[in-house]
């Protein structure tokens, strides 16, 4: 049912894109696109994984922490799964291949991914703050802006209890367990234990600080993918709007995909990314243009190569759903 919803909703949000522009200024805006910057600007993206693999290997921890020439390939195949499959399984597929590679509770290894998130929301909702010091928001975008800001403070608040008063969420747990056979509530004890385990290593400041720096690499450089690309169409921004409404652009796109939505997030992107645009005030039909682009770019680098690195490992992006269903088993 949730794939049908998400489905549903990539072709509402095409809809609504498209339904912003006359189809044929569009075309002939593709048309004009200035090709020669889609190298760089694909070059800056490749660098932004890179950044992303690196951060990952100081989040974790102990037997975990792998090099990063390690973590890279795993990380891709886990984008490329969520380009090729509807519900985001790309985190669980990283946390497998992680736990599989390093011989560590796949719990373990989805903290450390859980942890990735919530350094890039906060990122996001700093930059989104920024932004709006330049740019005049409208009220939904000043809702979108207080809703993922609690959000990801509260999910920045869970994580400190559980990293440094785990007992607050134990011990209520393990109570509301308890009238569960002891097999299920020793597994979900269990699960929860190793999911704190991999919180450990933000209990040292130097963690915080350069995972936080490194957070806000990966998103410099994806900006950097965008305004690379931009200088390829003719966008008919006022002057010193171009950094605020790249900025915007970013924000809006990496908060919309939130939504559910069919695999490589096909719609959602055009929708959010030709919003925060057109609220800027750029030709719609080049606002597209651009974004449908820079989508093609990012889901044709990340999924040859995820496919590549599957290949590699004689995986297949599917073979992740029968695993999350074997997954929940508890222990005998």
């Amino acid at each position: 049912m949730s794939k049908v919803f998400g489905f549903l909703l990539t072709i509402v949000f095409l809809v609504l894109a498209f339904s912003r522009v006359d189809l044929a200024a569009f075309a002939e805006e593709m048309r004009r696109v200035n090709y020669i910057w889609i190298l760089p600007s694909a070059v800056c993206t490749l660098l932004g994984y890179v950044v992303r693999s690196v951060r990952w290997h100081f989040v974790l921890s102990g037997q975990a922490r792998a090099p990063v020439s390690v973590l890279f390939p795993i990380l891709i195949m886990g984008f490329a799964t969520n380009n090729l499959l509807p519900g985001r399984l790309g985190e669980f597929w990283r946390a497998y291949l992680l736990g599989r590679k390093r011989d560590v509770p796949k719990s373990l290894a989805l903290a450390s991914v859980f942890v990735e998130r919530v350094f890039d929301g906060l990122t996001l909702v700093a930059l989104l703050g920024i932004v709006s010091m330049s740019i005049q928001l409208p009220d939904r975008g000043r809702e979108v802006e207080l809703f993922a800001a609690a959000v990801f403070l509260g999910a920045t608040v869970f994580v400190g209890v559980l990293v440094f008063k785990p007992a607050l969420v134990q011990v209520p747990m393990q109570k509301a367990l308890m009238p569960l056979p002891a097999k299920w509530s020793t597994w979900a004890d269990e699960r929860l234990g190793f999911f704190i385990e991999g919180l450990a290593p933000l209990r040292k400041a130097s963690v915080l600080l350069v995972a936080a720096a490194l957070s806000v690499g990966v998103w410099l450089l994806e900006g950097a993918s965008y305004l690379l690309l931009s200088r390829g169409v003719e966008l008919g921004l006022a002057p010193g709007m171009e950094l605020p409404a790249i900025g915007l652009t970013l924000v809006s796109i990496n908060l919309g995909i939130m939504v559910p939505s069919g695999p490589g997030y096909v719609g959602t992107q055009e929708f959010f990314g030709t919003w925060a645009l057109g609220v800027v005030g750029a030709n719609a039909s080049a606002a597209l243009a651009l974004v449908v682009v820079s989508h093609a770019v990012q889901y044709a680098l990340v999924t040859s190569m995820g496919l590549f690195f599957f290949a590699r490992e004689q995986l297949w992006p599917q073979n992740v759903q029968p695993t999350l269903v074997k997954e929940p088993e508890p222990a005998a």
